[in-house]
């Protein structure tokens, strides 16, 4: 089957890394040609993988989406880029004939090869799920795709609540002087919370590519209902007080 990914950041190259042994993969992004350059028309399927950087306010930005699919022919599309729930209600609004399906992608940027070749399950809402089940050859299990979308934000979200609460838990103890290692060691041997996220960085707090950019679409998602996440709302104020660039 011939497959385009379009973007080719570690998710693109994730997904070409677990589906070319099975399929003829075309790559389309900016670092090959312009942005503009059309999608092949014998193309059967394709994977959007582009960034979403956050707007000004916060919120997700969705031209590349937008860009993506408006150069696809009518072929299903499959979202793995991070998107907020009104982004996929905008595509839905814009593109009702359409059929876009997402699925979120929970790869660790510095182990991306890793984690693509130990993917056991496909989660998977919207249109076109059984096309994008035999393009992956995966246990799938068909979801509500807000409910995905909110998922992905939820889980970054918690992780990124959970280091700045370990950098909390760091100046606790350099202001009484008592070793953060050892702390640290014995509270994430409990099972329930585990040692992942511990680690305090000469960086301090969250940063890299994904938790920045979620908790803060996050957050911008919640305040268009009115809704108040306001743990997540001071974890982010205190990472922009200790962060170091």
């Amino acid at each position: 089957m011939n497959i385009t990914i379009a973007g080719y950041g570690f998710v693109g190259k994730a997904h070409n890394t677990l589906l070319q042994q099975a399929h003829e993969i075309d790559i389309v992004d900016p670092a090959y040609a312009a942005w503009n350059f059309p999608i092949a028309e014998d193309t059967q399927g394709v994977i959007v993988c582009v960034a979403t950087p956050p707007r000004n306010d916060g919120s997700c930005e969705m031209k590349n989406i937008f860009d993506v699919i408006e150069s696809s022919p009518d072929v299903p599309i499959l979202i793995k880029s991070t998107i907020s729930v009104e982004g996929w209600r905008m595509l839905m609004d814009t593109f009702p004939d359409r059929t876009i399906a997402f699925s979120p992608e929970f790869l660790r940027e510095a182990s991306w090869e890793e984690d693509i070749m130990n993917l056991d399950k496909l989660l998977i809402g919207g249109k076109g799920c059984n096309f994008w089940k035999d393009v992956f050859c995966l246990n799938t299990e068909v979801c509500d795709p807000e409910a995905l979308i909110l998922a992905k934000y939820a889980r970054n979200s918690f992780l990124a609540l959970k280091v700045a609460f370990f950098n909390q838990m760091y100046d606790l103890c350099e202001a009484i002087d008592v070793d953060y290692e050892a702390v640290a060691h014995y509270t994430g041997i409990d099972p329930r919370i585990g040692d992942s996220h511990t680690k305090v960085t000469e960086q301090r707090g969250f940063g890299g590519h994904c938790f920045p950019k979620d908790t803060s679409a996050l957050v911008k998602t919640a305040q268009r209902d009115n809704v108040e996440l306001s743990i997540l709302q001071e974890a982010i104020a205190y990472n922009n007080r200790i962060r170091k660039s």
